[in-house]
């Protein structure tokens, strides 16, 4: 798919730093409004499209909104020795008359750039692609990452652009690790990690080592509705996750961004952490998204009425408050969760969430198991 080739690569990367890639794109995000959010309003784009420097317009459009072009554009706009690199990395690809980034888009994020999905709702993406956009949430990970101190080792779990592993190899994380979603993904690692110049080995299996920091994002609900015909092995990935917080130092942390909706994906974490013993959870509600139930049909809300039939009872309160449902509506949290092996902190489950309450104890209680 992608070509790593270093010269390429390193002309890729000089030309974006020279044009102050990530500058252009926080400015041009502050135009149409949406500073903060990741992938820019299509729609709004093209609406004001006439607005916008030709050049800057013409950057924008290709590599974040991933419109294909013709030739005689690209010759116009860029110098020939970043087109020659753009096609000879596979981040360009010629069809006909037209080029165009393969369903594709460069985001800058953290001083860094990253090959990344694109919306399912842009017209340059078709609509069986198998590459999600970021989430949201991602540059909250890599804050968080960056906030902790450097140590040796590192491991991104389920890692499916490799972002979370290149902040902490920018960090000085010396041993970067990163275990893929699937194979479909190393191609974007190894190219996100090129163009930003850090070190990294892909593996498959952490039995043998143990980490300072160990980082994922685990957002089943959303691959299930963004890719319905896809398998996603969630029970599989959630017992892995398990064995995998085994492998953290004495003094080291998790962090973990989970989405958890009409299934009990969170408390299935809670209870096995619980069970393998020795961890301290935790964790804080970000956001909700809601969706039509129609959208999450025979998948996530498949057995809606019945996961609280599988729920021990002891959480029965819990589910109902963090997770809610009607005839119209359902909701998808986001939570950020943080794991370490403090023995001397009791493992504890907070918040019980609902934004119907007012009072704080159901916003923010905490729950000794």
């Amino acid at each position: 798919m992608f070509q790593v080739h270093t010269k390429s690569i390193r002309i890729l990367r000089e030309w974006l730093d020279g044009i102050s890639y990530s500058t252009l794109n926080s400015r041009m995000m502050q135009f149409l409004d949406q500073t903060g959010l990741l992938y820019p309003d299509f729609n709004k784009f093209m609406g004001r499209i006439d607005r916008i420097n030709p050049l800057y317009a013409f950057i924008f459009s290709i590599f974040r909104l991933g419109q294909p072009t013709e030739r005689s554009y690209l010759d116009g706009f860029l110098p020939s020795a970043v087109i020659d690199a753009l096609l000879e990395t596979g981040l360009l690809e010629q069809k006909g008359k037209y080029y165009q980034m393969p369903q594709i888009g460069i985001l800058p994020l953290g001083g860094m750039y990253f090959a990344t999905g694109l919306p399912k709702s842009y017209p340059t993406v078709l609509r069986d692609s198998k590459y999600v956009p970021v989430n949201q949430s991602i540059p909250l990970m890599m804050d968080e990452i960056a906030s902790q101190p450097v140590g040796d080792d590192f491991l991104e779990f389920r890692a499916d652009y490799g972002i979370l592993a290149n902040m902490a190899a920018a960090k000085g994380f010396k041993n970067v690790r990163i275990l893929p979603k699937c194979p479909e993904y190393i191609p974007f690692i190894q190219l996100n990690f090129a163009l930003n110049n850090h070190q990294n080995e892909i593996i498959t299996d952490v039995c043998c080592e143990k980490y300072d920091l160990i980082v994922c994002i685990h957002l089943s609900v959303m691959e299930k509705i963004e890719i319905k015909n896809r398998d996603i092995p969630d029970e599989k990935d959630t017992i892995q996750m398990f064995s995998i917080f085994r492998q953290m130092k004495e003094t080291g942390q998790a962090i973990l961004l989970l989405e958890s909706a009409g299934t009990i994906d969170e408390i299935t974490v809670n209870e096995g952490l619980k069970e393998v013993g020795g961890f301290n959870i935790q964790s804080v509600v970000l956001d909700k998204i809601q969706y039509p139930p129609f959208v999450m049909a025979n998948s996530v809300q498949s057995s809606w009425e019945k996961q609280f039939e599988l729920v021990p009872y002891e959480y029965d309160d819990y589910a109902r408050k963090t997770i809610e449902s009607s005839e119209s509506k359902i909701f998808v949290f986001n939570q950020l969760l943080k794991i370490n092996r403090r023995k001397e902190v009791d493992f504890v489950l907070y918040p019980f969430y609902n934004p119907k309450y007012t009072d704080p104890v159901f916003n923010y209680a905490s729950f000794i198991v």
